[in-house]
């Protein structure tokens, strides 16, 4: 279906936005309510991809005549031919939905910094709603976020890979009571560390360790500091001031290469 959508429709533009108004106007028509069209993911592409799309095709987006939410990565923000182009097309109507910062800035380098409880509070309160309290230790909830740094996207798949870990246990230990707990948590953080950590080069490490040491890259429009910002390598935290360190379960990788201390 969808090679036969791309073939029909490849450079037709015209002809796709009328099938697509055809389609909003019979829903509305139907349901008697307004449509609204949430395209998610496309933060998750690659940049190249993400460039071409609201780069080249950025009026295309906004031909059909219903509403329509588009996601768009962090890291185009920092493109500012790119970003004043979707600010000017969308009519300054943009969303930045930042990251929630789990520690005060330069907090979390202090051997016993506590997280922010409103933080903590929010995203246990979205674990709760995914995990059954009886299947995870309170303590383990907690350290999950910690180490999601505040990215709800990291917050999940750290959970998703624990939840897998936990099956495996069940399918080797018929029977017996599996929980999320701290050892858990710990081969999780693990398994994450290394596919974070994978095809990151020496010029990599080096604007991680710039960013950690300073809150900051020499370079925000750097193609590689994009990279990594676009990875989640490094974090955005936007408050009176923006600011950007590394992912928390990073730092440990940058402190065994000697980078940090």
């Amino acid at each position: 279906m969808r090679e036969e959508i791309e073939q029909q429709f490849e450079r037709k533009i015209s002809d796709l936005v009328a099938r697509i108004n055809e389609i909003a106007a019979l829903i509305q028509f139907t349901t008697k309510k307004d449509t609204l069209v949430i395209i998610d993911d496309l933060d998750k592409l690659d940049l190249a991809t993400v460039n071409e799309i609201y780069g080249n095709n950025i009026k295309s987006l906004f031909l059909p005549n219903i509403r329509i939410i588009y996601t768009v990565p962090i890291a185009v923000m920092c493109n500012s031919f790119i970003w004043e182009n979707i600010k000017s097309e969308t009519k300054n109507q943009t969303e930045v939905m930042s990251v929630i910062k789990i520690f005060n800035q330069g907090d979390n380098r202090l051997p016993d910094a506590k997280p922010r409880s409103e933080a903590t509070n929010i995203l246990c309160e979205i674990l709760q709603k995914r995990i059954s309290s009886e299947l995870i230790d309170k303590s383990a909830a907690e350290k999950i976020v910690v180490y999601s740094g505040g990215v709800l996207r990291e917050l999940i798949r750290l959970a998703n890979i624990c939840c897998l870990i936990c099956l495996r246990l069940i399918r080797r230990k018929p029977g017996e009571r599996i929980v999320i707990d701290d050892q858990v948590i710990e081969q999780a953080i693990k398994e994450m560390r290394n596919d974070l950590s994978l095809r990151l080069g020496k010029e990599d490490f080096q604007i991680l360790k710039i960013t950690y040491d300073n809150f900051e890259p020499d370079d925000v429009q750097q193609p590689e500091f994009l990279e990594l910002l676009h990875g989640l390598r490094i974090l955005e935290y936007r408050n009176d001031v923006t600011s950007y360190d590394v992912h928390p379960i990073l730092v440990e990788t940058l402190r065994r290469r000697g980078l940090i201390n």
